[in-house]
C-alpha cells in the first residue's frame, strides 16, 4: 500500500515539474515572438512565466501627464 501512495506521488510530482517546464517554455516564446520584454506582460501566460522566472519590468514614469496639467500656466 505505502508502494502505490509513494508511486502516485513521483507521478504528481512529475506532473507538477513537466507543467511548468512547459509554462515557462511557453511563456517565453511567446515572449521572444512578441518582443515584450521590455514592457508590461500582455496576457496570463506571459505573466505567470515572469512570475516563475523572477523577472519583473519597472513602469516607466511619462512626465506627459504632468506637463499637460501645467500647460494652462504658460497661456
Amino acid at each position: 500500500m505505502a508502494t502505490i501512495v509513494v508511486i502516485a506521488l513521483v507521478i504528481f510530482a512529475a506532473g507538477v515539474a513537466a507543467g511548468i517546464v512547459l509554462l515557462v517554455s511557453w511563456g517565453i516564446r511567446q515572449e521572444e515572438r512578441d518582443f515584450t520584454l521590455t514592457r508590461q506582460a500582455p496576457d496570463q501566460v506571459t505573466r505567470g512565466t515572469r512570475r516563475i522566472t523572477g523577472l519583473y519590468v519597472r513602469d516607466q514614469v511619462s512626465a506627459e501627464p504632468v506637463m499637460a496639467s501645467r500647460q494652462d500656466l504658460f497661456v
